[in-house]
């Protein structure tokens, strides 16, 4: 693992209150190529098997989930759970090598389309399946739908409340909306309060690279239960640390937070922004404030926790004669990045409401902020360069997206950008 930190600027004016951006870059460690024994993880698919999930959606589904078991460990654990107004499961949570991909094939042929949409009862027993697995092991559900609930809960709060709570039990949820008629505010509270990812697969094709991105996820992660903790060197009241973008937790205290960040994939560098906010600070009390950054996480090849800590200076200058020094480029563009989160977000909001000209208006402005950032681009590094420009060309593709479609795509794209995840339709 390794990690760098760096702070918007280098310098504050005393007497003055701010708030100034730090950046966390994390690199993890790469995978072995052989011989990885890792520990055994769950995936559990629940599968929307109603009527609208013919016509080929329910065939593509249980083609690919099928294709996809055989990259699973022996060790790993496997549930199939398929509900329509009621639940049916194929393969009860278990190792995978207790199961011949005969087995598997045969259980998933089984599956037809059927009856009505009752998501809340699917997901209750993809969260009994997870309930059944030994003690430590983590595990993530699959939700897949093309549908509306229409009996059971209704109502998006309802389940961002059992995916919180299951997160407790390390138990995550992610879920694929297939087609143009799937509710986009169930799914998506579910993947937000659940930890998971929300994949937006409007056209059926797109259904496949979702649950591809759900293995990978699961398979090449190498470093796991991330954490960030920024500590200031001394008390200051009205202090704070807060991070920009998605995190599992934070834990806030006197001098600085402690971030559950989540986890990385193999070789991934990824930036994690916060914004320091401080009150008016007198050079009586010192000319520089001195920051702790600690990183650490869980090397997946060999289960070890490593830990790396560094420190930042903030200088605090004499108000007498003080120019503004420049800003860190890349710490400002990192945290615009993370603030399209919820641009887009209110964008989808609005496409929802059918406001779809202020939806567009929102994007539109969002357009122009990030052609500033844009300006300065080839002083970025290649890794936030990248991000950079694929924020841009997902916003000028928004832009084109039907009125059917705008709220579900946007809202995926939206949970993506607070986790700095590219579109796994793109590849990497």
């Amino acid at each position: 693992m390794k990690q760098t930190a760096r702070l918007e600027v280098p310098r504050i004016k005393a007497g003055a209150s701010h708030k100034i951006g730090l950046l966390v870059e994390v690199q993890a460690p790469e995978l072995p190529s052989t011989n990885l024994v890792r520990n055994p993880q769950a995936i559990i698919f629940v599968v929307d098997r109603s009527g609208s999930m013919g016509d080929g959606r329910l065939d593509l589904v249980k083609n690919t989930i099928g294709e996809m078991v055989g990259r699973l460990a022996p060790t790993d654990y496997l549930s199939i759970v398929s509900f329509d107004t009621e639940v049916e499961i194929h393969v009860p949570v278990s190792p995978v090598g207790t199961h011949t991909p005969q087995v598997i094939r045969r259980e998933l042929a089984a599956l037809e389309p059927r009856g009505g949409t009752n998501i809340e009862l699917g997901y209750a027993a993809g969260l009994m399946q997870a309930g059944l697995l030994p003690e430590g092991i983590e595990s993530r559900i699959v939700l897949l739908s093309d549908g509306h609930a229409n009996s059971g809960h209704q109502e998006p709060e309802a389940f961002a409340r059992l995916a919180a709570n299951a997160t407790e039990h390390l138990v995550r949820t992610s879920a694929i909306g297939i087609g143009e008629g799937y509710d986009e505010r169930i799914l998506t509270s579910l993947a937000d309060a659940g930890q998971g990812n929300h994949f937006a697969a409007v056209q059926l094709d797109e259904a496949v690279a979702g649950l591809q991105d759900e293995i990978d996820g699961l398979l090449e992660r190498s470093l796991r239960d991330v954490e960030i903790k920024v500590t200031a060197g001394k008390e200051i009241r009205h202090f704070s640390v807060k991070p920009i973008g998605y995190v599992r937790n934070v834990e806030n205290f006197a001098n600085g937070s402690h971030a559950r960040v989540g986890d990385l994939a193999s070789n991934e560098s990824r930036g994690y922004a916060f914004l320091i906010s401080l009150p008016a600070l007198r050079t009586e009390l010192g000319t520089e404030l001195v920051f702790e950054i600690e990183v650490s996480g869980t090397n997946v090849s060999n289960e070890q926790r490593v830990t790396q800590r560094s420190e930042l200076k903030l200088e605090i200058a004499d108000p007498a004669g003080f120019v503004n020094p420049p800003k860190d480029e890349e710490v400002s563009a990192e945290i615009l990045a993370y603030r399209l989160a919820e641009i887009k977000k209110a964008a989808a909001e609005a496409a929802y409401r059918g406001d779809m000209v202020g939806a567009k208006r929102i994007i539109q402005q969002a357009q122009l902020d990030i052609e500033a950032v844009i300006r300065n681009i080839d002083r970025f590094s290649p890794r936030l360069r990248s991000r950079i420009l694929s924020e841009r060309d997902e916003l000028n593709e928004i832009l084109n997206y039907r009125q059917v479609e705008f709220s579900k795509r946007v809202q995926e794209s939206s949970i993506r950008s607070a986790r700095s995840k590219a579109d796994p339709r793109k590849g990497r």
